[in-house]
């Protein structure tokens, strides 16, 4: 997959309809049990709010890029409020977010104590909006998609989608040629009736079609017949630890397995699914390659706690991040140390020949990787080598060189150079240390301005002695 594409994320405008919420999170330590009752005393230590709901699905698109207009109506609360600035702090376009005094803010409470959630407390009332917010949508329905290039419908079951909007909003993006992506709640998916794309998990599945799914047969059969029914093009089951499953309306059904991750909260994930194959069909991705995409950014999300979106940084390298590719060129090991700095790891950078890697090598990157957490490390290539050893050397070639290096677990990365110096290497990656041998102390190191210009800073370290690439082959040599 050619993820360089998805910079035409910024370029799409979506408009998302649905139930907006406020998720609060309570956080502390819990120490001891209550005298009056045996119950955990919570010692508060933060409490911290966020989109929820559809909001997070609009989290999503942002972090990802694009442009959003968001429809929906809230409390005229101050979590409404809150609400509201929270969207428009991120640029989201809420002409046509509505706010109603009969109507309450939905509001999630999680109380929360070492990443482990103790209880939700819900305050809703589930309910339509009133009519004059439906009247509202119909005189403006035209403004409204106006500059769309798809509507993702959010619906929680919280009474925002209702029948009549619903189709309102997908008959007209139908006519003008607006892709309808719908995250569906309940038991009546006639509301969605033509729309593009439908994602339920396997519960919501369960419950719309009233039967347990018992095995694979039954995913394609049921989800193929809501195809057929409701005229879809598509059905994305999200199947949690199983990945996702894409259904056409024939019942033929693709398997996309999961990126394996340790799973440390699933809240918010189907948002981040919904999302990403949004953008992927605006871009004119494949199916296929918008449900890897999808299911790359929900392994991303469950791995962290709470609702998070997924960021366009974490989506390109995710490939890069799990240990599996490890030789990259200077341009991605720039965006990966970029990346790392911003989550606040810190990155080291060391290089060299290694032709006849040896155990001072070893030693050197042992050392190194005990200055931060990523380390990066410059190859010279065959032709730097043979510049700055002499004709007879490398004795073994870049590719092999390379490949001995990336099966060393003190190496993250792998970039091979063709400069003789790696002072343009570290001009581009920028890297937290610069980590060279001892001999070079004293000497004249080009790089080294390099690196005090931009605020890093050159560690020199001792290397084992008697032991070079030099000496052992001469050594083999004379044997």
């Amino acid at each position: 997959m050619n993820f360089e594409n998805l910079d035409g994320f910024s370029y799409q405008k979506i408009l998302v309809f649905g139930d907006f919420m406020v998720d609060e999170y309570i956080d502390g330590n819990v120490n001891r049990i209550s005298p009056e009752a045996p119950v955990p005393v919570l010692d508060v230590r933060s409490i911290e709010k966020r989109l929820g709901g559809a909001g997070n699905v609009v989290a999503n698109l942002r972090s990802l890029g694009t442009s959003v207009r968001v429809l929906s109506c809230i409390g005229d609360d101050d979590d409404g409020k809150w609400l509201n600035d929270e969207l428009t702090k991120l640029s989201v376009d809420t002409t046509y977010l509505k706010q109603e005094k009969a109507r309450s803010t939905i509001i999630k409470i999680r109380i929360v104590s070492r990443f482990q959630q103790f209880i939700r407390l819900d305050k809703e009332r589930i309910a339509p909006p009133r009519s004059g917010f439906s009247t509202y949508v119909s005189d403006n329905i035209n403004k409204i998609l106006n500059e769309i290039s798809a509507i993702i419908i959010s619906d929680y079951g919280k009474g925002i989608v209702t029948s009549a909007l619903s189709q309102a909003l997908i008959q007209t993006a139908k006519e003008n040629n607006i892709l309808i992506i719908v995250d569906p709640k309940g038991n009546d998916y006639s509301k969605y009736t033509g729309a593009t794309l439908c994602t339920p998990n396997t519960y919501e599945l369960e419950v719309a079609v009233g039967k347990k799914i018992k095995d694979e047969n039954d995913i394609s059969e049921i989800a193929g017949g809501i195809c057929r029914k409701l005229d879809f093009q598509y059905v994305v089951v999200t199947r949690a630890e199983k990945g996702i499953s894409l259904v056409r309306s024939n019942g033929n059904k693709k398997d996309f397995s999961v990126t394996p991750k340790e799973v440390v909260d699933v809240t918010g994930a189907g948002d981040t699914v919904t999302s990403v194959l949004t953008l992927g069909l605006t871009l004119g991705l494949p199916i296929e390659e918008c449900c890897v995409l999808a299911n790359q950014a929900a392994s991303i999300v469950v791995s962290q706690f709470g609702v998070v979106p997924v960021s366009i940084s974490e989506l390109t390298l995710e490939p890069f991040l799990d240990g599996s590719l490890k030789q990259i060129n200077a341009e991605k090991a720039s965006l990966l140390a970029k990346y790392f700095k911003e989550i606040g790891k810190k990155t080291v950078f060391t290089n060299g020949c290694f032709d006849i890697l040896h155990a001072g090598h070893i030693t050197s990157f042992i050392q190194a990787k005990k200055l931060g957490e990523v380390l990066f490390v410059g190859l010279n290539s065959d032709a730097s080598v043979k510049r700055i050893k002499g004709k007879n050397r490398p004795i073994i070639d870049e590719k092999k060189r390379a490949k001995l290096l990336r099966a060393l677990t003190y190496v993250d990365y792998v970039i091979i150079f063709d400069e003789d110096t790696p002072s343009n290497l570290i001009k581009i990656i920028q890297p937290d240390v610069v980590v060279k041998g001892k001999d070079w102390e004293k000497s004249y190191m080009p790089e080294k301005e390099i690196v005090q210009k931009y605020g890093g800073e050159v560690v020199f370290v001792d290397f084992e002695k008697g032991l070079s690439s030099t000496s052992i082959i001469e050594k083999i040599r004379n044997a």
